[in-house]
């Protein structure tokens, strides 16, 4: 019987519990998980940074599908009541409709009542409180405390510092356990544990987060052009799938390179892709593995893969190659003397024998997600993903350097913190059509890529200050993740400020003060930062305006801004020290002086304009 003949009633809330790290992850893993099963999802709260969602399903049977893939979610539950306080708890609660409490109430049906906190450890006379705070539910069955029927969860949420805990809980909520995520498979198949690993073998978590935004499903066909030591093959067989890919590294793909293991010395001759798949009772999902260069792919130019799921080499641990040499050519033509012409250097790649390992050259990140798009656009169906990871730097990062196809229309964007000064996204493109004509060959990629191999190395030789800059442009919580989640709210507030302020005198424009770049730290609702502006000693003080357009798309933060403006000329006595403050939003804003000093020589300009520039 299908979910909607069960489900006559009207869609129930659910709370999600989610796990409490990569968190810009989450959302995006759940969309793909209700699109691969049609589950149709009402978001009821706004997505944040806070450890739950909740949303309405149809039934409970949409649930444990969602369940049934999810990485990042913890537990699920239906969701009887919530509430800012114990009585609005309890009060919502009793509102929840009787015929849907009663069939897990019934005589025959054993219960138990869990009280949990997050961020905060309760005592158990505590707990026992809150468990007879809900004695006017009428359960009739006996209590069983290992292997209840029905498991109610009195859930009280503390918010996420751990270090500015209150007093009372932000939320708390009361709902019917329905099922566990699939956190147990991170531990699992933790790399700790596998056969074959490598220096920049795929974690475990992410590697099913991967093949989720992908939705791979049992009987599909998934590609990984860069495999390495496989190990996305690894989950993306555990969904069912057929895997199979390639990579122009020999050595790594038989299990020939150096051990990463600190106790191992030398390579066992059982390591491999394949045993890794054998390890777990996969084999029988495992096509095989092939030495190839991406950048020239055998395959006929046929749509055949439902999935591509895959980790370019970023040229930090594994370099990025592909077939190739720079040889000198051989010269075009001869003058009499039989002496040369010209002689250039260009790339040749020569005929290789089967006993020759072909030479190679660099590969540029450029070329890379440049050919990976393009292949993507030729060989995956109607609906088939593309997931790959992107490395940016976070200070040079914008949504154009997201490579791009008109073939391919983009899912998802997640960021994955790395360093101080860097990042990688995980990017999910979707193929909506065939390309038509030269779309083949065109990948449209930002260069500010190209280089990132030699701008990460030089950026480990910043300064301790020059690192504190970077760390209060981009802050990040404990956890080592970005802020960004928080939707516009953080980006708005941690943009960089430069002003470029003149004074104008009589007959011309002198520049005053140098170009600041102020530091802004996150503040719920005021930044305050102070910007030095001048005078000239001919201009009045009095009346003075400084119009700034500013660009912020936060319409409900405002920004408090004190401003400063002094005489830096030779004549002191004429210098005089002022401070307003205004608020700045997505409009023009003016800042007025409000003082009545004025300046002496007042006659030669007596508006007293002062120009100042804001870039955000």
């Amino acid at each position: 019987m299908s979910c909607s003949h069960k489900c006559i009633e009207a869609a129930r809330k659910y709370l999600l519990w989610c796990a409490n790290e990569h968190v810009e992850f989450r959302i995006p893993e759940l969309k793909s998980i209700a699109s691969m099963f049609n589950i149709p999802i009402k978001w009821i709260d706004k997505p944040k940074e806070d450890p739950y969602v909740i949303v309405e399903m149809r039934c409970e049977a949409d649930a444990k599908k969602l369940m049934s893939r999810s990485l990042l979610v913890r537990s699920c539950y239906e969701l009887w009541g919530e509430g800012s306080t114990e009585a609005e708890l309890h009060s919502n609660v009793r509102s929840f409709p009787a015929e849907f409490m009663k069939p897990h109430l019934a005589p025959e049906k054993t219960f138990k009542v869990r009280v949990e906190a997050f961020n905060k450890t309760l005592k158990i006379a505590d707990k026992l409180a809150k468990i007879e705070a809900l004695e006017y539910l009428p359960f009739e069955g006996h209590v069983d405390l290992k292997n209840a029927d029905t498991c109610l969860h009195f859930i009280e949420y503390y918010g996420l510092d751990p270090n500015s805990i209150p007093t009372t809980p932000y939320k708390i909520f009361v709902g019917r356990w329905v099922a566990e995520g699939q956190r147990e498979l991170i531990g699992r198949f933790s790399l700790k544990k596998r056969h074959y690993i490598g220096s920049t073998s795929m974690d475990a978590q992410l590697a099913f987060i991967m093949t989720n935004l992908a939705q791979v499903q049992s009987g599909e066909v998934v590609a990984d052009p860069f495999v390495g030591t496989g190990s996305i093959l690894v989950s993306a067989a555990y969904w069912g799938g057929h895997v199979w890919g390639w990579d122009i590294d020999f050595l790594t793909l038989h299990a020939r390179t150096k051990p990463t293991r600190h106790s191992q010395k030398q390579r066992l001759s059982c390591e491999s892709i394949a045993s890794n798949l054998e390890q777990y009772g996969l084999e029988r999902h495992y096509l095989d593995v092939t030495v190839m260069d991406n950048a020239k792919p055998v395959w006929r130019d046929v749509p055949f893969i439902d999935a591509i799921i895959t980790d370019p080499p970023y040229g930090i641990r594994e370099s990025t190659e592909r077939v190739g040499s720079l040889k000198v050519s051989r010269p075009s033509s001869y003058n009499q003397d039989n002496t040369t012409t010209t002689t250039t250097t260009t790339p040749h790649t020569p005929y290789s024998p089967s006993n020759h390992y072909p030479s190679k050259v660099s590969y540029s990140l450029s070329h890379v997600f440049c050919d990976l798009l393009n292949f993507a656009a030729i060989h995956l169906i109607i609906g088939g993903r593309l997931v790959f990871w992107l490395p940016v730097f976070r200070e040079d990062y914008h949504d154009g350097m997201i490579p791009s196809h008109p073939c391919l229309e983009l899912m998802y964007n997640c960021e994955q913190v790395l360093t101080v000064h860097s990042s990688r996204r995980l990017i999910t493109l979707r193929k909506i059509r065939h390309p038509t004509g030269e779309e083949t060959a065109i990948g449209q990629v930002a260069d500010l890529t190209a280089k990132f191999r030699e701008r990460f190395f030089q950026a480990s030789l910043m300064t301790k200050d020059e690192r504190q800059a970077i760390k209060s442009q981009f802050p990040r919580d404990k956890r080592g993740q970005g802020l960004g989640y928080r939707l516009e709210e953080a980006k708005n507030q941690t943009k960089m400020v430069r002003m470029d302020v003149a004074a104008k005198c009589e007959d011309s424009v002198i520049p005053v003060c140098e170009t600041t770049r102020q530091k802004e730290e996150i503040n719920k609702l005021n930044n305050v930062k102070t910007v030095s502006v001048a005078m000239c000693e001919t201009s009045v003080m009095t009346g003075c305006e400084i119009s700034t357009l500013g660009n912020n798309d936060n319409n409900e933060k405002a920004i408090t801004t004190n401003v400063t403006t002094e005489c830096v000329t030779r004549d002191e006595s004429a210098c005089c020290r002022h401070e307003s403050s205004a608020t700045r939003n997505d409009t023009l804003t003016s800042l007025s002086c409000t003082g009545n000093q004025v300046l002496h020589n007042p006659d030669k300009n007596p508006e007293g304009e002062l120009n100042a520039r804001v870039d955000l």
